[in-house]
């Protein structure tokens, strides 16, 4: 069988136009965060519409995640800089996860940010069915998405993109 390398090829553009269109968010490039209201593994309720006025970050994550382990260290010297006290983290524990690992997990980790399980997937499925972790979602001081990312975030490159946040 001989392979047409130029019908490869369109398919490929056709393939990645369409992942491209199907991923971007709508309206001008930005997308509502959801307007939910989680609950955090000590009982403590945040209302995400109420975090308008300063950016936040969302990261779902798992507690068998090796890139999310890898994350943590990174998300904990965001939050000890001065300088970000003002945005939160949440962090969203996969359903397939347990209250119990994750509890040992902040512990062990020393999380100094809120951590949510999302043990239902309403959360996932609020954030466009999140499949990959870790998954981070900046929000701006709008309420809209600005960046959906899959994969791990650098201390530098969201001190950055928070700064740059702030200062627009």
């Amino acid at each position: 069988m001989k392979i047409d390398i130029k019908a490869l090829i369109v398919l490929g553009v056709v393939v990645a136009a369409a992942v491209f269109f199907f991923l971007v968010p709508g309206s001008g490039g930005l997308q509502a965060a959801p307007n939910s209201t989680v609950t955090t593994i000590d009982g403590d309720k945040i209302e995400l519409n109420k975090l308008k006025g300063n950016p936040y970050l969302v990261v779902f994550w798992a507690t068998d995640c090796p890139g999310c382990v890898e994350e943590i260290p990174e998300l904990i010297k965001f939050k000890q800089d001065p300088a970000n006290t003002t945005v939160p983290i949440i962090a969203i524990a996969m359903p397939h996860d347990n209250l119990d690992a994750i509890r040992t997990m902040r512990t062990q980790k020393q999380m100094n940010y809120d951590i949510v399980f999302d043990q239902d997937g309403s959360l996932v499925k609020a954030f466009g069915g999140v499949k990959v972790t870790p998954t981070n979602f900046l929000v701006n001081a709008d309420g809209q998405i600005v960046l959906a990312k899959m994969g791990n975030l650098t201390l530098q490159d969201l001190q950055k993109r928070v700064a740059e946040l702030k200062a627009s």
